[in-house]
């Protein structure tokens, strides 16, 4: 059983020149793979900023110094944590621009992709560039080189594919997708709600800009393989299981319900709301439920046992730095504590009200408050 965050960004190689403009400076490979192990407890991650020739120089000095160590079924593993690498492009497709990910078994792989890419991209030290190539161009790079790809944060309004570019998918991709990342305001439900995406694997990632965002959203795989080779067999249904998600519920994502921009306000009125009910202005962010609403062929049900809502640990309310580290030091790594410590000892280390938000959270009984616009929802305490 693999707990996998597939979308994790870097601040700065190590040399010190910015990757992720809009990242955490602490981001760098070293201190993801210790994070990423060490405290959050994870099996699999995707860095999806390897593009950057600063972030594969840093990839080769860690397999120099040991502390990556090359896998045969592709991937690179730093003791019981195995690191693909990969990137985030943004490409034109139908209305707009949409992003999308790709991993790689090996940095020269990588390093190949990015050739061909190199003239139709303006900086590929920096993430999530533009690439000026058609789509096809695009997927038949990232097959020629051995990666998968699939759809990023599919339905936020900017940036994802449903949010801003198309009613489907098949209107704008040559092929259909293995799989598609959800993105924080959705869940697997509501994508089920496109009958396109029945057989779509569906993935929950943290796309994380720091370091404690890291495992906010995640997976639970059961790979033959962990490696490049076993997440390629379960994107193409060879071998493998996905599952479950782990996430936020969609209400607690910053873009789950419309945003008016001139009340400056979350739209509560019942959806879709495409525009403003107070004040009547169409300058408004579209919430990802709205949206959905609209382009849907199938009616929204409630989340199943496949999608568990949770958030992270220090998210919970009276959960404090002091009482984060004490369970760090009582239980080892976050999933050990959501997923594993027993109640009983729960309360003896953190308290019964503490203890209670944590099995709230494992049991998929969090209540929250809906975001949008940009503005996290929160827990209703």
């Amino acid at each position: 059983m693999i707990y996998a965050d597939l979308h994790i960004h870097i601040g700065q190689s190590l040399d010190g020149k910015a990757v992720k403009i809009t990242a955490s400076r602490a981001l760098t490979l070293p201190n993801i793979i210790k994070e990423a192990r060490d405290v959050k407890g994870l099996s699999l991650v995707g860095i999806i900023d390897a593009q950057s020739p600063g972030v594969r120089r840093d990839f080769l000095f860690l397999a120099e110094k040991g502390v990556l160590i090359p896998l045969s079924g592709g991937g690179y593993a730093a003791e019981s944590l195995v690191v693909i690498p990969g990137t985030e492009v943004e490409l034109k497709v139908g209305e707009g621009n949409a992003h999308f990910l790709a991993y790689f078994p090996t940095i020269a792989q990588l390093e190949a992709y990015t050739r061909f890419l190199k003239p139709y991209v303006k900086n590929l030290q920096l993430s999530s560039q533009k690439v000026f190539l058609p789509v096809e161009a695009w997927l038949e790079a990232v097959e020629i080189n051995g990666g998968i790809w699939n759809p990023a944060h599919a339905f936020t309004p900017h940036k994802g594919i449903y949010g801003s570019c198309c009613r489907r998918l098949a209107e704008v991709l040559p092929v259909c997708p293995q799989a598609l990342e959800i993105g924080l305001s959705a869940d697997c439900s509501m994508a089920r709600s496109i009958s396109e995406l029945d057989e779509v694997l569906l993935f929950s990632n943290s796309d994380a800009h720091s370091l404690p965002k890291i495992g906010r959203e995640y997976n639970l795989l059961e790979l033959d393989d962990n490696s490049f080779k076993g997440l390629k067999e379960l994107f193409g249904r060879q071998s493998g299981r996905l599952i479950a998600n782990y996430g936020f519920p969609p209400q607690a994502g910053k873009y789950h319900r419309t945003f008016c921009l001139i009340c400056e306000q979350v739209v509560e009125s019942c959806p879709p709301q495409l525009i403003c009910p107070k004040c009547g202005s169409e300058h408004v962010v579209m919430g990802v439920l709205d949206r959905l609403l609209c382009i849907a062929d199938k009616p929204l049900t409630k989340s199943g046992p496949d999608y568990i809502y949770q958030v992270q640990l220090r998210q919970l309310p009276g959960l404090g730095p002091k009482m984060y580290a004490k369970l760090l030091a009582v239980f080892g790594t976050e999933m050990a504590v959501i997923h594993e410590a027993p109640l009983e000892q729960l309360c003896e280390v953190a308290g019964e009200r503490i203890a209670q938000w944590i099995i709230l959270a494992r049991n998929n009984e969090l209540p929250f408050e809906a975001g949008g616009g940009g503005l996290f929802g929160r827990i209703r305490k």
